[in-house]
């Protein structure tokens, strides 16, 4: 008897866990979408709370300040992106054809996810950039630096700074979903598109 009572229990402090999250999950979706069309600096906190349907001392439980919810925003939106990423990275076996396929799955999420990409973007420009800790951004961006610099050893690209290369990759996949978004493509056209452009971008790059 007593071993049900405990299994109610648990399943008791479960199913509160799960609603918890559901709040946070709720929270966080409404604050992308709010952050998106308002902007952060216009988007108080008790208005996501608000639109989401949810108390404001709740959003203060799971995020303290308007700044953590900003910062647990990007966080999770860059591991979404990052999932992408590597899981269409395990099929590839040369470096060329990493650095295609990182260039190709961030334009495909950022097509997949409009409003994910454009808070990312937003976020990368604003102050809040500053608030991540810097090591955190060296584990973001490694994997690709060390795409960057496996191709100048093997010789197929310049011998230039990675930064700069990761730079001048980001800014493109940047501009190139901003000319895909503003025009009514088919998918084929899309695809056809992200491929000529990052021969482009290899051409400028390889040695």
């Amino acid at each position: 008897m007593q071993s049900g009572y405990i299994c109610v229990f648990y399943i008791s402090i479960a199913f509160k866990i799960i609603l918890s999250m559901d709040k946070r999950e709720k929270l966080l979706q409404t604050a992308l979408e709010l952050f998106v069309s308002q902007g952060f600096n216009d988007t108080p906190t008790s208005k996501i709370a608000k639109q989401a349907g949810i108390a404001t001392g709740t959003l203060f439980y799971f995020f303290p300040t308007k700044d953590d919810l900003i910062i647990s925003l990007y966080l999770k939106l860059k591991g979404l992106a990052a999932e992408s990423i590597n899981a269409a990275l395990a099929e590839v076996n040369s470096t060329k054809e990493a650095i295609k396929t990182y260039y190709e799955e961030s334009l495909n999420w950022s097509l997949r996810s409009p409003n994910e990409f454009l808070f990312l973007a937003q976020f990368s420009n604003s102050p809040y950039l500053k608030k991540i800790g810097g090591d955190v951004i060296s584990a973001q961006i490694a994997p690709v630096l060390q795409l960057f610099s496996l191709a100048i050893k093997e010789q197929q690209i310049a011998d230039t700074d990675v930064n700069l290369l990761y730079i001048l990759i980001s800014n493109q996949v940047f501009g190139v979903n901003q000319y895909l978004s503003s025009n009514k493509f088919t998918r084929k056209e899309q695809h056809k598109i992200i491929e000529d452009t990052f021969s482009m971008f290899w051409k400028m790059i390889e040695r």
